[in-house]
């Protein structure tokens, strides 16, 4: 019990991550099926089960749609990070400066360089996740309009012109603006204000000039 009370604690910020997407999720499952039904029933259509709800077009692009966003905002931030900096805030190299790694000027004997791979498998994985999940997203949107289109007795539209279609493009970046406006806020308000004990935060006693790596 110990050892698993010390994993727990350990993992604490991870599973409550976790718990929190699976109880959204189990939310979004529940109240997507009944939006759906009633739309069906509304057009004398058949309902669906539950289970039946999560192959349907409806629900996979309101997942897809919404972790391509979530990913890109984070893979973004990562990224501009390496080049770009915000004088003041807490997620930011400071100005003028560059990040030290601990062990930058210290001799490792028997030890390899870190690969290239290994030095941008980070930002490498959230691109990957994108690629997937934009694709996933472009393939789910398709076929959910393709349902609306077959209720309004019109014909399919293929992948290749959904794709360039401005449907696609107005729900896709939607997605994003939501995304980039709550890291343009938090970058800005990291600057001003501060939560004791994050370490998203700057010190309380920081100045808001005072630039800081919060995960250095």
């Amino acid at each position: 019990m110990r050892k698993l009370a010390k994993w727990i604690d350990d993992h604490s910020l991870l599973l409550a991550f976790v718990f929190l997407f699976l109880l959204c999720l189990i939310c979004q499952i529940i109240s997507g099926t009944d939006q759906y039904n009633q739309n069906q029933s509304m057009q004398g259509l058949h309902t669906v089960s539950r289970m039946q709800y999560l192959a349907t077009g409806n629900f996979l692009d309101g997942m897809f749609s919404n972790w391509q966003a979530a990913v890109l905002q984070l893979g973004t931030l990562i990224v501009f990070a390496v080049f770009l900096k915000t004088r003041g805030a807490a997620h930011s190299l400071r100005p003028g400066g560059q990040r030290k790694s601990k062990t930058e000027g210290k001799k490792h004997r028997g030890k390899k360089q870190r690969s290239w791979l290994y030095r941008n498998s980070l930002s490498l994985a959230f691109a990957l996740l994108f690629g997937a999940f934009f694709g996933l997203h472009l393939v789910t949107a398709s076929s959910a309009n393709n349902e609306q289109r077959a209720l309004m007795h019109q014909p399919p539209i293929g992948l290749g012109a959904f794709a360039v279609s401005s449907t696609f493009w107005f729900e896709t970046t939607q997605t994003w603006e939501a995304e980039f406006m709550a890291i343009g806020l938090y970058i800005f308000l990291s600057i001003y204000l501060r939560q004791e004990g994050s370490p998203e935060s700057k010190p309380v006693d920081a100045g808001d000039n005072d630039t800081g790596e919060t995960n250095k």
